[in-house]
């Protein structure tokens, strides 16, 4: 696909691209005082991962040519159980 690999600083952008608006809009929406800009702020956030979600899934199904297969890999079920272990355990961090 590509003939060259992509600088380190890409990545970093994409990711900045792909997780800004969700931080921005639940950090907003947590801090607001009115409950409708609150709502709005955490929809933001919400659609923005959601929105990713659904991109992540396609590129998935598009890029292993076993469609919807591709989504019970074993790679797949371990980047999901080391998304899920990381995001509790850094709620069990804030919590202390």
């Amino acid at each position: 696909m590509l003939k060259k690999r992509p600088p380190l600083w890409t990545f970093f952008g994409l990711a900045l691209l792909a997780g800004g608006p969700a931080v921005v809009g639940l950090w907003i929406g947590s801090l607001a005082y009115a409950p409708q800009w609150s709502a709005l702020a955490l929809a933001i956030g919400a659609g923005a991962i959601l929105q990713v979600i659904v991109e992540v899934t396609a590129y998935l199904m598009r890029s292993d040519g076993r469609g919807p297969a591709a989504l019970t890999a074993p790679a797949t079920m371990a980047g999901l159980a080391a998304g899920v272990s990381f995001m509790y355990v850094t709620a069990m961090l804030v919590k202390v």
